[in-house]
């Protein structure tokens, strides 16, 4: 039986072979009510090393969230030589509202970090989950969906240097099996960058997309999550071979009008430069603008949503790189 846990807690504190849920209450809302962050603990037969996965980081990508719910309830405390915590909803406020962005005060939680310990509720969050639940950590898993607009191609981001956290990270990003791996070179605020910079390494993956989960999309996180486990010595065995991962480099584009958007290519087509990706029309049907390839490259993502205004994002076309 699992442990309830309302505050958090020294991991190196806890039983051999134990299981832990904790509510984490970050800080209390106008109405009373109090932002809680669900949160659960494996502990093995040692304490490290220890993963934090995290999911719902954004509240449209319900894969990772019910993905690592299921590992909760498959995997058993004495399989493990180390700790997972792991954070299946790390954004409720915008889980309830069923969108990116926290409506709480209109952030994007993975553009937040590290947060400020008395800042708004994202950044109360931001600041809780940096410092408390992640830190310490020998590694940090986090995973996403495409927007609820369209839908992506699996893949995982690393971090593009070439020092121990960026190479711990890429190792770690293969060893998960991905076939695609994307050298990143992240934005302010995005939580693997800030786990980086605590000398963390991590990933960031996506899988699925248009706000919904797949039972195989479900699956294939759990397969990710257990192999990085098996590379990190926390799960027994050794992760299968995975000797040439496609590498690529960030690439993406923007609605250059307003209108009816009409795909010419689909999610994991390889495309040469100048290829007709999509046009737009407008209402009566007539062409306003083509959106056409800028340079070869694979289509990572697409909006499938068909109605687009002027600089929403329509594609992730990433180019290859050796």
């Amino acid at each position: 039986m699992a442990t309830r846990i309302t505050e958090w807690i020294d991991v190196k504190s806890l039983s051999p072979d134990s299981r832990h849920a904790l509510d984490l209450s970050i800080t209390t809302l106008a109405d009373g009510s109090s932002l809680i962050v669900p949160i659960k603990v494996l502990v093995g037969s040692q304490t490290n090393p220890r993963l934090i996965a995290l999911a719902g980081i954004h509240g449209d990508e319900p894969e990772g969230m019910l993905a690592l719910l299921e590992f909760w309830q498959q995997c058993r405390s004495e399989q493990l030589a180390g700790t997972v915590i792991l954070v299946p909803v790390a954004n409720p406020p915008a889980f309830a509202a069923h969108q990116r962005r926290s409506p709480l005060d209109g952030l994007d939680l993975n553009r937040t970090f590290p947060g400020k310990v008395d800042g708004t509720p994202s950044e109360r969050l931001a600041y809780r989950l940096l410092h408390e639940v992640i830190a310490g950590a020998d590694f940090v898993f986090t995973l996403h969906s495409w927007y609820s607009t369209g839908a992506v191609v699996p893949y995982v981001e690393c971090p593009s240097g070439n020092d121990v956290v960026s190479v711990h990270s890429f190792e770690g990003a293969c060893a998960a099996g991905f076939r695609r791996l994307r050298r990143a070179d992240w934005p302010d605020g995005v939580l693997v960058r800030a786990a980086n910079a605590l000398g963390i390494p991590g990933i960031e993956a996506e899988i699925g997309g248009h706000g919904m989960s797949l039972a195989e999309n479900r699956e294939a996180y759990r397969a990710h999550l257990s192999r990085l486990l098996q590379h990190l010595s926390i799960l027994p065995g050794s992760p299968p071979p995975n000797p040439t991962p496609e590498i690529y480099a960030r690439g993406g584009l923007h609605a250059p009008a307003g209108g009816m958007l009409r795909l010419a290519v689909a999610p994991g087509e390889t495309v040469e430069a100048g290829r007709l990706l999509a046009t737009i029309t407008d209402l009566h049907g007539e062409s306003v603008a083509e959106m056409r390839a800028p340079h070869a490259g694979l289509v990572a993502a697409v909006r499938h949503f068909v109605s687009v205004n002027p600089g929403d994002h329509v594609f992730a076309l990433f180019p290859r790189i050796s």
